[in-house]
């Protein structure tokens, strides 16, 4: 079964067109309704109240997009859901990539997470606002760090789509309730070294206003980043195995503890007695510090070489896949021409347009 979550807030307008569009693919459609002041599940209720297919998740209060998605994830799961896609409600996700990803499901019983990637097409860099383009840049770089999956083109993307039998057995409590719910999944995964992957997708950037100030992001996610990597190091490297990158790590800081507290030590006593430091006590500051510099940069080199790769679930090997989607935008495509989606979505797509029709 093929799910689709859709968390509303403030969707009113569009809530209702991303539900007909997303029947198309999928087997079930549960819309989250946060608390929404437009009323959001009311008026899905409304337009698909016959369609068994629709359900209607209510939060009394508003809990933030990661708790929308963890509500919209427990549905998913009770049902039965083996494939789950999270679809925004504004619009602004185009839910012909859905047979893309159900592809690469079906293509890799191990893969865990799919998720989008703007950035494999370089056109995308013209397109977005030059500051939100420096901001992902900036988050990407410390979530490479924090997650593990150095080779993440675009780790702050929030078209994902989860293996469902994977997902029943995860704790969803440890996905983060807001806007850091994207960025929490990924940290999750690394940990577990989850086989992922990245599909090729454009976005649309109107004149819409994102609902996450810049101000909250440098706020905010930074001190929870570098909790996460250091809760990352701690477990990878001391807690579920012990390996060169830990040698690289103790050693490495206890050469720069160690020279650091010294070079602060002779210099106060130079700054007292008015009296320069020998060379031979210069060197004995500067060359454990330098290499601790040195292994530190090989932890870094380590951590990232053997980053989660997978040939199965929970032991990656291989590289990210990345596949190259040409799905053009819903308002362009003509619903007609062949789409490599496999029978059942197709017949499910033909079915839908019959009901629409009639």
């Amino acid at each position: 079964m093929i799910a689709c979550v859709i968390p509303a807030y403030r969707a009113g307008a569009t809530v209702c067109a991303v539900v007909s569009a997303a029947l198309r693919y999928c087997d079930a459609v549960v819309v989250v309704d946060d608390a929404c002041p437009e009323h959001s599940g009311d008026l899905v209720a409304a337009e698909f109240g016959a369609n068994a297919a629709v359900r209607v998740v209510r939060h009394e209060r508003n809990g933030g997009v990661g708790r929308a998605m963890k509500s919209g994830f427990a549905e998913c799961i009770r049902i039965g859901a083996s494939i789950i896609v999270k679809i925004d409600a504004d619009g602004q996700m185009d839910v012909g990539y859905i047979p893309r990803v159900v592809e690469l499901f079906e293509a890799d019983p191990d893969l865990i997470y799919v998720k989008g990637n703007r950035f494999a097409n370089t056109d995308v860099l013209g397109r977005m606002p030059k500051l939100r383009l420096f901001g992902n840049a900036m988050l990407s770089l410390l979530v490479k760090f924090s997650s593990g999956y150095w080779n993440l083109l675009d780790p702050t993307n929030g078209y994902i789509a989860f293996n469902g039998l994977a997902l029943a057995e995860m704790d969803l409590e440890q996905f983060a309730d807001s806007f850091f719910f994207e960025i929490s999944v990924l940290c999750a995964l690394g940990l577990k070294n989850a086989r992922i992957a990245e599909l090729e997708m454009t976005t649309i950037y109107g004149d819409e206003q994102s609902s996450l100030s810049i101000r909250k992001v440098a706020w905010e996610f930074p001190p929870r980043l570098l909790g996460r990597f250091l809760r990352r190091i701690l477990l990878r490297y001391f807690v579920f195995d012990v390996n060169l990158g830990t040698l690289y790590l103790v050693f490495g800081t206890l050469l720069l503890v160690g020279a650091g507290g010294l070079g602060v030590v002779e210099w106060i006593q130079s700054a007292v007695t008015g009296l320069p430091r020998s060379t031979g006590t210069v060197m004995l500051v500067v060359l454990p510090f330098l290499i601790g510099v040195q292994l530190f940069l090989n932890a870094l080199m380590y951590d990232v070489q053997f980053a989660p790769r997978s040939d199965h679930v929970f032991a990656l090997r291989r590289p990210l896949v990345r596949v190259r989607a040409q799905a053009r935008p819903a308002a362009e495509r003509d619903w007609d021409e062949p789409r490599p989606i496999g029978d059942s979505l197709r017949r499910r797509a033909d079915r839908h347009d019959d009901a629409r029709d009639e």
